[in-house]
């Protein structure tokens, strides 16, 4: 019998990486192992000239029945001739009729091919994906695997190529072809995670080609140049005591110290001690925490940061300290040579070792002020040591009405519920110039205080809450509660309008009594709400609500209807107002993140308590004095007129809603 070939594209005999110029042999070792330091979108490992053809197996073919050959054999004659189409029918044909036929492999191939040829690279791939699934054991498998993982390059499905060659021999020089294309182009896609979870996979490997010590001496060479510092974190958390987590955390260490940020390395190599502890490099890491603390105490004026750095609010507590660090960062770009820096606390350690330690930590550190805890109860628990010490503490987070009666030491820079609800009250009388508003509100206690607050604001600036109607926490159809305002509305000011059309219908037109309404909900309820107001004709009425609205699944919840509503909130990244941009500029150029409120707040108040020092605060009880007397200060969390029995008088922002967008 004649022997039939396959025009399938395969790797040839070498091929060229676009991205370094080197080799690639038969043997599928790369001829130098330097990842790439050039990025291509083009991804071209193909070499038509030398591409090899797949044979049909003429044992296979040998064996088939008259009909299956003859059928086969058609199909692969029209598409030599350039008819796809038939070739293809022809195919599916023979898998429906002869699904137990010994050509199936071919059958799979052929009709692989001509998928490919008609640019529909997914059913082609789907169709080799099926061949190595049925036949694992097929002598062509190799070559078969080869192409497929042509076609995930191709398609930019690398993640599949690595779970393709699992079972394949490590002594395949196939898949070492594979691999070390696989690690160069996620290289040049930089893409490094990848890439080293790929090397580390070769690592692994049992095989004449893989020497261990040269592949973790890329792994190494990637993990220093390579990854940025989230990487190496991620890199941390997935492998713990292991290589290559050992070479992420000195790297971390490097790093942090570049940046000031003596706690997060302190950290790396408390870290680095409990989980290494016969490492090579333990003595040089140790001398580090004796060499931090040096650094911490060789400036000159220190501010203590008190701040959660680890547990539930680690996030908010990272977000505070790189605002103060980065306001520190600041301040020693206009002023070259100020000896000024952070020491820093987790307020997540033991609360009654925190309240033991903290006098001694501050004697041995003497800070001039401080930043921090977040929430009430770490600031019941420090306050009494700082009134003691006559220095000044201001919390960027706390919001309990009971702080200022811890003594005067206590300052605080975050948005209350109360500050949202008077802001918003402001905005309501005096920019809207409304007079009569009504409130929907959860039935709960949080509701309550909303309400008590917003119509206290409201009343003092001569404005009047109407209507106040509640509904069920667990309400997610709103209709009832929205006609039960409308009827309460009609039985006082609202009215309805009677207007005939000109074919004579009447129709009916409803007008509420009241010009604004206030919704104190989550952005979930709110955003289930806001749609059926407007059903139910309260479109004319102007939308008011809180910064929890603030979220993308608001504006998906809501999408057109929520145009026009309006909140307060403490902080809007996006304001044009320099002071902002600024911060939020910096921020992003230094952390690789967006900055949140925490960040903002705590952002202000180290610029607050360094810019008492410039003006000659130099102690902690001067320090104290001037944050008290402060006026006129331009913050990024808001314009602070004036300080208020520790409180931050600021002006708040507004934020609308302006074509599924948050503007100010």
């Amino acid at each position: 019998m004649k022997q039939i070939y396959l025009s399938v594209f395969l790797w040839s005999s070498l091929f060229v990486s676009p991205f370094s110029g080197q080799i690639f042999a038969q043997d599928g070792l790369p001829r130098g192992s330097a990842l790439p330091s050039v990025s291509s979108n083009a991804i071209d490992i193909l070499s038509k000239k030398n591409n090899p053809n797949i044979d049909v197996s003429a044992e296979l073919f040998n064996v088939s029945s008259f009909a299956e050959k003859n059928l086969f054999s058609q199909a692969k004659a029209y598409f030599d001739q350039g008819n796809g189409e038939i070739a293809g029918s022809s195919l599916e044909t023979f898998l429906l009729d002869y699904s137990t036929s010994p050509l199936l492999p071919d059958v799979y191939l052929l009709l692989s091919e001509i998928y490919r040829s008609k640019g529909e690279t997914n059913r082609a791939s789907e169709l080799l994906k099926t061949f190595v699934g049925l036949f694992p054991e097929e002598p062509r498998i190799s070559a078969v695997q080869l192409r497929l993982s042509i076609f995930y390059f191709d398609s930019g499905r690398l993640k599949e190529i690595v779970a393709l060659w699992d079972g394949v021999s490590d002594d395949a020089p196939d898949k070492h072809r594979v691999f070390a294309h696989l690690i160069r182009t996620y290289g040049a896609r930089k893409k490094n995670l990848e890439a080293l979870h790929v090397l580390m996979k070769k690592r692994a490997m049992h095989s004449k080609f893989v020497t261990p010590i040269l592949v973790e001496e890329e792994i190494i060479q990637l993990v220093r140049e390579r990854l940025n510092t989230r990487d190496l974190l991620t890199l941390v958390k997935s492998f713990g005591g292991m290589f290559p987590a050992d070479e992420a955390m000195m790297r971390l260490m490097v790093l942090y110290d570049a940046k000031g940020d003596y706690y997060h390395e302190e950290q790396m190599v408390l870290q680095f001690i409990l989980e290494f502890p016969r490492h090579r490099s333990l003595v040089q890491v140790r001398q580090r925490l004796a060499q931090i603390k040096h650094k911490v105490k060789a400036s000159r004026y220190l501010l203590a940061v008190i701040l959660p750095l680890s547990g539930p609010l680690v996030s908010f507590g990272n977000k505070a300290l790189s605002g103060a660090e980065l306001a520190v960062q600041l301040f020693k770009e206009e002023l070259p040579g100020a000896s000024v820096g952070l020491v820093v606390r987790n307020a997540e350690e033991d609360p009654s070792r925190l309240r033991m330690t903290l006098e001694s930590w501050l004697d041995e550190y003497h800070p001039i002020a401080v930043l921090g805890p977040l929430l009430s109860k770490e600031v019941n628990r420090v306050a009494a040591v700082l009134e003691k010490k006559d220095m000044a503490l201001i919390t960027p987070g706390a919001t309990s009405r009971r702080l200022f009666s811890l003594g005067n030491t206590v300052f605080r820079n975050a948005v209350t519920n109360r500050f949202l609800c008077n802001a918003i009250a402001e905005y309501a009388v005096l920019e809207l110039e409304v007079e009569r508003i009504a409130v929907l509100f959860p039935d709960e206690q949080l509701g309550r205080r909303w309400v008590d607050c917003f119509s206290e604001g409201v009343e003092k600036l001569g404005g009047e809450v109407v209507l106040t109607e509640r509904y069920p926490l667990d309400d997610t159809d709103f209709s009832r509660t929205i006609l039960r305002l409308k009827k309460a509305d009609l039985a006082q000011d609202g009215f309805i309008e009677e207007i005939e059309a000109e074919d004579g219908k009447v129709e009916e037109f409803y007008t509420p009594g009241f010009e604004a309404i206030f919704l104190p909900a989550d952005a979930v309820r709110a955003g289930l709400i806001i749609p059926q107001l407007l059903f139910h004709e309260f479109n004319t009425v102007a939308i008011l609500g809180t910064n929890s609205w603030k979220s993308e699944e608001f504006l998906k919840l809501t999408g057109s209807y929520a145009d026009g509503v309006v909140f307060a909130d403490g902080f809007f990244k996006g304001s044009t107002d320099p002071v902002i941009e600024t911060f939020v500029t910096r921020y992003r150029a230094r952390f690789n993140e967006e900055p949140d409120i925490f960040a903002a707040q705590t952002y202000d108040a180290t610029r607050l308590i360094l810019a008492a020092m410039r003006r000659g605060a130099l102690t902690s009880a001067k320090v104290k004095t001037a944050i008290a007397e402060t006026v006129d200060f331009p913050g990024a969390s808001g314009f602070i007129y004036e300080i208020l029995e520790g409180e931050f008088i600021k002006e708040p922002f507004f934020i609308q809603v302006d074509q599924g967008k948050f503007t100010q």
